[in-house]
């Protein structure tokens, strides 16, 4: 008897092992997916904040150099390094950026981030040029005048619903930027999302990215000019709103 009881309680003891062996495996499981999506969010986090820093120093560059997109490219690119930073300072930074950005160019067929100068636009230039005004960086180009606006305004009434002299002097800029995330699920997931939208963030979410949209305005402290007119623009720079996969005289 003695020996029937004793073989019943190790069979429970087995039992017990198993079950606890089970528990922790799932436990164990879920506290591996929670670690990691918490590190992805941290990683999105970064990315976006970064990016929205990139482009309030886009926006400050346009302001100061007469909305130029090439000014305004180049002051985004350079402060988006830190997102690709490398032992090897600043040229290992580079590298990794071109690689990185080559690597979502190949995937989404188009260029992998998009800056949209919403403002000034035509409205602002047909409203607003001033005869005469020719500025150096482009003297071809109509342009707004950016001085005594306060005086402008008062001595220009307008139709109601035009647009003033001051939104003629904002500069309002909308980026789109495609995050990758690290998880493959997680990259799934968003392909799924994006299945059949035939647009730049549904072509984006299909290849599993995740597109991060910002946008922000500033004041201009230089005369705006009318940049759409001068094409091909630069590469990731478009002008006036555009949510298709490629834009009108878009490069890159």
């Amino acid at each position: 008897m003695t020996a029937f009881f004793s073989a019943r309680r190790l069979r429970a003891a087995g039992r017990q092992r198993g079950a606890a062996a089970i528990e922790f495996a799932v436990a164990g499981a879920i506290l591996l997916l929670l670690g990691l999506l918490t590190a992805e969010a941290a990683r999105w986090h970064g990315a976006r904040q970064i990016a929205h820093l990139a482009l309030m120093e886009a926006a400050r560059a346009g302001a100061t150099g007469h909305g130029d997109p090439a000014r305004m490219r180049a002051a985004f690119l350079q402060a988006l390094l830190p997102l690709h930073a490398d032992a090897r300072g600043t040229a290992g930074a580079l590298a990794r950026q071109a690689r990185a950005m080559g690597e979502l160019t190949a995937l989404m067929g188009s260029h992998p981030w998009r800056i949209e100068v919403l403002q000034p636009d035509d409205r602002s230039f047909r409203l607003h040029t001033r005869a005469g005004l020719k500025v150096a960086a482009a003297p071809e180009l109509r342009a707004i005048d950016n001085d005594y606006q306060d005086l402008q305004h008062a001595r220009r009434p307008l139709a109601p619903g035009d647009q003033n002299i001051f939104h003629a002097n904002t500069l309002r800029l909308r980026l789109t930027y495609l995050h990758k995330p690290l998880l493959p699920p997680l990259r799934t997931l968003l392909a799924l999302l994006g299945r059949g939208e035939d647009t730049y963030a549904g072509q984006a979410l299909a290849q599993g990215l995740l597109p991060m949209r910002v946008e922000l305005e500033t004041e201009m402290h230089t005369h705006p000019l009318d940049w759409a007119r001068r094409t091909p623009h630069p590469a990731g720079m478009v002008y006036g709103e555009c949510r298709q996969l490629r834009c009108d005289q878009e490069t890159g």
